[in-house]
């Protein structure tokens, strides 16, 4: 069987990380061939295809810059990520090159793939699967859509586009992805109950079948390193008491809720921030946005899994103050590392926390509720201990990379058994 993971990048963001871990675990499953395809390809990995290479570069750079004239024209105001992209391309026939049983797609934004080629790929005759990593694929074009519903019936004027004649964008591109589906007819994977729950409200999607699948993750990699050697190999002082954060571009996007990180350890009572420091990766410096109270250590950009594993094993506690968020790696790598999560109970969160078990669960946006949780976890080291033990239990049980992979494989053998 050849499985096709299909998604913008093989590395950087969520999604990225997501579906070559994805593509990682089927490739260990007996019998099959596992594949991706690309729009950049950022690593050296082998069976992982760039699937523009077909394209003319100026004509490529053309469409780019149409596109994003289009997009500048309607003038986001910014509230939350929009992109479209409307122009043909030659991934269909790229990806038919690769000769899949089963195509899969995950994030294919940027500029990748539009509605006119996924209507191309739809002529390919293979079943397709489509992971949805935000919500763009529901919508006219939002990657999340915050309190709007418009996306429950058809994406008209949408709040984030403040122009809308002589076109409306987002009405053109949620037309042209419903054309599109009909043709496809994917099956939706959902990471989470509650996309799981969107997917079936979204008049884009709710006519197709939805699947709940999580996201794998190596347990053998991101595992419980011992808590005096992380931090000794970090250079970290072995009897403090450390807070960590970490997300992409961590202090500058406003979704990860550095802002609300900074309010919640303002609100924490003075016992627990004796003797406590927060660590911050992903970034550098905090330098333009709101100073925390507490002494803190960025640790940069981490590029391999092993450092990243090793921040985890030296953190008493996770914190995950996102405004919206699907299944979060970030979440689901410490869980592996045994370090309990202290997070909103927003996207699929609650799918991963089980409250005062492996973490602690507070009302969306609430800073204070947030402040609890941490100073809950931080309180009792033989409780933080329970909890931590817990975390690594759930992972092995429902994402360790050989549980997920059994499960996809098993949904792309109903597909191809049913064509």
């Amino acid at each position: 069987m050849r499985l096709l993971q299909v998604n913008a990048l093989d590395a950087q963001g969520g999604a990225a990380v997501a579906a070559r871990r994805l593509y990682t675990a089927l490739s260990r499953q007996p019998g099959v061939t596992s594949l991706m395809g690309v729009m950049e390809k950022k690593s050296d990995a082998s069976n992982i295809y760039v699937l523009t290479r077909n394209r003319s570069r100026i004509k490529q750079k053309l469409l780019d810059k149409c596109s994003n004239a289009l997009l500048k024209w309607a003038h986001p105001n910014g509230s939350t990520f929009f992109s479209a992209y409307l122009f043909p391309g030659h991934v269909a026939r790229a990806i038919y090159d690769l000769r899949p049983d089963i195509i899969h797609l995950h994030w294919i934004s940027n500029n990748f793939i539009s509605p006119l080629t996924l209507e191309r790929v739809a002529a390919l005759n293979r079943p397709v699967v489509w992971t949805l990593h935000d919500t763009w694929p529901l919508t006219g074009g939002c990657h999340y859509f915050g309190s709007c519903r418009q996306w429950l019936e058809k994406c008209a004027h949408c709040p984030v586009l403040q122009r809308h004649f002589p076109y409306n964008l987002a009405r053109l591109l949620w037309e042209s992805k419903s054309g599109a589906y009909a043709r496809l007819k994917p099956v939706i994977v959902a990471l989470n109950s509650h996309f799981c729950n969107i997917s079936k409200q979204s008049a884009l999607l709710r006519p197709y079948r939805v699947e709940m699948l999580p996201n794998p993750i190596d347990a053998a990699v991101f595992r419980p390193v011992p808590t005096r050697l992380a931090r000794q190999l970090l250079g970290l002082v072995p009897e403090t008491r450390y807070i960590l954060f970490g997300a992409c571009s961590a202090t500058i996007d406003h979704n990860k809720g550095y802002d609300l990180l900074a309010a919640a350890l303002n609100a924490l009572p003075a016992a627990s921030r004796e003797k406590t420091c927060c660590l911050i990766f992903g970034a550098s410096h905090g330098e333009s946005s709101p100073p925390l109270p507490l002494p803190t250590r960025f640790l940069g950009v981490l590029h391999d899994e092993i450092s990243l594993a090793l921040a985890y094993s030296a953190a008493d506690v996770f914190v995950c103050p996102s405004r919206e968020e699907n299944l979060p790696n970030t979440i689901m790598e410490a869980l592996a590392c045994g370090t309990p999560v202290a997070a909103f109970a927003v996207g699929g969160i609650p799918d991963m926390i089980d409250h005062r078990v492996n973490g602690m669960l507070a009302a969306p946006h609430d800073p204070h509720e947030l402040a609890e949780g941490i100073a809950y976890i931080l309180a009792r080291d033989d409780r933080r201990r329970h909890m931590g033990k817990a975390a690594r239990e759930k992972v092995l049980q429902q994402y360790d990379m050989p549980v997920v992979a059994r499960k996809y494989v098993a949904l792309y053998e109903e597909l191809l058994n049913s064509q």
